[in-house]
């Protein structure tokens, strides 16, 4: 589990302003470069091949499914068409059904309820791998973007002594006391 709260996505950080004047990652798909399709497994059928048609594409723009990846991400499609099987289900029927015990009358959970709502658990933690809400996105091209620079240190800072022709400064005292001289 990753600490502290969810990075908010491009657009919410670029209209609250930029106080820390800290570079903004990027999350539009139009400034990524494409990449070439990756095929979907010869396995994934029916509905679950029409949701890999109409998602991987964009994924696979946002350089986010390579050849790698697409197991993985056929196994997040079948799901998805699972769960839109179960909520079309739900639209027809309802979430509850009665049913007589002993006791009388119960209105119990229908069953398309309770696979649609594990369904969306395992969906929503698929989803945080491809990139697929805004905050995962927002997180995963922040970590593209935090690449050293080579030219100065951790902030981007050229220090003196890179320059051509600095002179080195002294060097640290060994011990901690030296430093409160």
């Amino acid at each position: 589990m990753r600490r502290g709260p969810k990075p908010a996505p491009a657009a919410i950080r670029e209209a609250k302003g930029n106080p820390g004047k800290r570079r903004l990652a990027v999350d539009t798909a139009a400034t990524l470069a494409a990449t070439s399709g990756v095929a979907a497994p010869e396995w994934l059928k029916g509905e679950g091949l029409k949701v890999w048609k109409r998602l991987a594409p964009n994924v696979a723009r946002l350089k986010l499914l390579t050849p790698v990846d697409a197991e993985s991400f056929a196994r997040y499609c079948r799901n998805l068409a699972r769960w839109l099987k179960m909520q079309a289900v739900l639209d027809k029927e309802g979430e509850t059904y009665e049913s007589e015990s002993a006791h009388g009358k119960l209105k119990r959970a229908h069953p398309a309820f309770l696979i649609g709502d594990r369904l969306a658990r395992l969906l929503e933690s698929q989803e945080a791998v491809f990139g697929l809400n805004p905050a995962e996105r927002q997180r995963i091209f922040a970590s593209r973007t935090m690449t050293p620079d080579p030219a100065g240190d951790l902030f981007g800072v050229r220090r003196e002594a890179d320059a051509p022709g600095a002179v080195a400064a002294p060097a640290a005292p060994a011990s901690p006391v030296g430093l409160l001289n």
